[in-house]
């Protein structure tokens, strides 16, 4: 816990002073369309490979925040925190709950066109709730790496396409501790 406390802390501390960074700039712009600062909301799908060693695979649904702070042209800082649900696991009474909080770094392919592929690695935490015979409540590491596409709505929306991640989490499971999965996400980003 205390390293993924540190980890956390370290992030924040490389992302504060890009914020700081585009305060300075004379115009809420980089660039014709690119914006310093986006701030978002979106649907989650997640495929689960739980119960460990087998494929009792079950879905989850949820949500996510995200927040960039566009650096260049290409690169962003991002902050994606994930909240996703699902009721009678297998057939049982067990509900599962899962919150990732992830930071790292977005690449956009910027062109002539009016969508944006984009590739990101992120890092940082999950957490789960488990209602087994007695709720248990963990705290673990989590990355993910995937990427998307999006095109802009106006002046000042982006809609997030689709987004294909693949989400790994260390959650202790009583067998290997190691969960594999699917993410697919669409949504809407504001541009300050």
């Amino acid at each position: 816990m205390r390293s993924l406390q540190a980890f956390v802390i370290l992030v924040l501390t490389l992302l504060v002073p890009s914020l700081g960074w585009g305060q300075a700039a004379t115009s809420g712009e980089m660039e014709s369309g690119i914006t310093r600062f986006e701030a978002g909301g979106n649907y989650n799908w997640i495929h689960a490979n739980a119960p460990p060693g087998q494929c009792g695979c079950f879905s989850l649904n949820g949500g996510s925040g995200v927040f960039l702070v566009n650096l260049t042209h290409a690169w962003a800082g991002v902050a994606d925190i994930t909240y996703a649900h699902a009721n009678n696991v297998d057939g049982t009474s067990q509900n599962i709950t899962i919150l990732n909080y992830l930071f790292g770094a977005r690449y956009s392919r910027r062109n002539h066109t009016r969508f944006t592929p984009y590739a990101e690695v992120l890092f940082g935490g999950a957490k789960e709730d488990v209602n087994f015979n007695f709720t248990i409540n963990r705290n673990a590491f989590g990355l993910s790496g995937g990427g998307g596409v999006t095109m802009p709505l106006g002046q000042r929306f982006n809609y997030t396409i689709v987004q294909v991640d693949y989400v790994h989490t260390r959650i202790p499971n009583g067998v290997n501790n190691s969960q594999n999965n699917t993410r697919v996400v669409t949504g809407f980003t504001y541009k300050f």
